[in-house]
């Protein structure tokens, strides 16, 4: 099949969207059965909920990944989509792990690592990355290694792609833990990458195609998630969810070769990264409610949650809201940054 790009790109969406909808109930009723649960810490009497819903969420956008290969079979490059496919399934795993066994923090920093392996081996990405006032090619070309033979040195696919993983899967995973968050970022970050990637494809730019299509299957098996995940949430995502978010957000800038829109983009997840530095990594993002289910914080600020508590003690749903508003905002920079300085 060779169907019209716009035309696939609904079918993606739709796709991993149905798949959530479909799944993702009967993961709620299964976990509710084994008693596979967690208490939700920004409610009054902290409610159980199901932990790992985020599964639903892994399946449909593996699906509807998959299912692009055949609606455009003729223009897509397979190797690249199945190695940005196999690396987001393969963090998943490791953040489903993470959330069964509990690794420990050093563990959990180098566990992504393998799941940029299919990108390196596949060798994603261009070495050159443009600036706007120029460029740095990373190919360092090739030299002869006794015993192993000519051996091509390219830091962008030995150091920057297992770099890009495994910063992207954490800072997701550290501006996370609220009804709707992490879904609804995946959703805003998503949507406006898939734009910078559609806008890219009418420019005929190499890997914009494939890259579009990961972003609208990240979309609809958000979308569909969010429905389940937002306020009063009926699942947690769990770190399968925000690792995955992470890994396919940069499968996608790194194959179509946009990544400064790809770190426009992730700005708030970099903030907070830099805010939970300054507690060592030890801070926690909830606040306590009150009775009217309004956030409050007190102490020092080692997230943008604590900020935004802190400043206008909203309900869970309003601090969400807000934190969504910032990621669109930086979404839109992102395109900016594609439509006019690419």
């Amino acid at each position: 099949m060779n169907l019209d790009f716009y035309v696939s790109c609904v079918l993606i969406t739709l796709a991993a969207f149905a798949t959530v909808l479909v799944v993702a109930p009967k993961v709620i009723r299964r976990m509710l059965a084994k008693g596979v649960v967690s208490p939700d810490a920004n409610k009054p009497g902290k409610p159980l909920v199901p932990k790992y819903g985020g599964i639903a969420l892994v399946l449909g956008f593996t699906i509807a990944a998959l299912i692009s290969l055949q609606l455009r079979s003729a223009s897509l490059n397979f190797t690249l989509m199945l190695a940005a496919i196999c690396s987001s399934v393969i963090i998943a795993l490791v953040g489903l792990v993470d959330d069964v066994l509990d690794v420990p923090d050093r563990y959990r920093v180098l566990l992504p690592l393998f799941a940029a392996l299919p990108l390196m081996v596949v060798k994603a990405g261009s070495s050159t990355m443009n600036f706007y006032l120029f460029a740095i090619n990373f190919d360092l070309g090739i030299y002869y290694i006794p015993l192993l033979g000519p051996i091509t040195l390219n830091l962008y696919g030995l150091l920057l792609i297992p770099l890009g993983v495994v910063a992207c899967s954490n800072l997701v995973n550290l501006l996370a833990g609220f009804n709707g968050l992490e879904a609804g970022v995946g959703c805003v970050a998503a949507f406006f990458l898939a734009l910078c990637a559609v806008f890219l494809g009418l420019q005929g730019w190499p890997g914009a195609t494939e890259a579009a299509f990961l972003m609208f299957a990240l979309l609809g098996a958000c979308a569909g998630f969010l429905l389940f995940n937002w306020f009063p949430a009926k699942a947690f995502p769990g770190n399968s969810v925000t690792y995955l978010i992470g890994a396919a957000i940069v499968s996608a800038v790194v194959i179509g070769n946009f990544e400064k829109a790809g770190v426009i983009a992730l700005t708030p997840q970099i903030a907070e990264f830099f805010l939970k530095a300054r507690s060592g990594f030890r801070a926690e993002n909830f606040g306590k409610p009150d009775a009217r289910g309004r956030l409050h914080y007190e102490g020092n600020v080692y997230s943008l949650t604590h900020l935004l508590m802190k400043r206008f003690s909203p309900t869970e749903t309003g601090l969400v809201l807000m934190l969504l508003a910032i990621q669109a905002f930086f979404g839109v920079l992102a395109l900016i940054s594609v439509v006019f300085f690419v």
